[in-house]
């Protein structure tokens, strides 16, 4: 991801806390927002993992984060995404998403629907 790009699409959701689903929101964003997904040659990408984590992990950080990456970015999935985890229903926690619905219409993002019919066709179940 180029850094103009990173900067123009959002960056990171600043109400998004300590980590979980920052990765899918940043996919989804590129895919439908107008970013690109490119092969460099001899470029490196990595990601280490521990044995165990060094810290303590939240879930309710983690879930907070899910319930803003599913009310903002998966439009009319919602309701399958809440019957395979129903802990996520109740909304009251996420905080406000108005300022990232403002940036999803600033930059005209194309549906869930359009990103599972040209990107990844296998999510439909229908």
């Amino acid at each position: 991801m180029w850094r103009d790009w990173w900067k123009e699409s959002g960056e990171y959701d600043d109400q998004m806390t300590e980590w979980g689903s920052e990765h899918i929101e940043m996919s989804l964003r590129t895919w439908r927002c107008g970013g690109s997904v490119e092969a460099v040659p001899c470029s490196r990408v990595g990601h280490m993992f521990r044995k165990q984590r060094p810290y303590i992990f939240h879930g309710k950080a983690a879930n907070r984060n899910k319930k803003r990456l599913i009310s903002v970015w998966l439009d009319n999935y919602t309701d399958e995404v809440y019957k395979a985890q129903p802990r996520l229903v109740d909304n009251s926690d996420m905080g406000d998403i108005s300022a990232r619905l403002a940036l999803k219409d600033r930059l005209q993002c194309k549906s869930m629907d359009w990103y599972v019919k040209n990107v990844y066709p296998e999510l439909d179940k229908k």
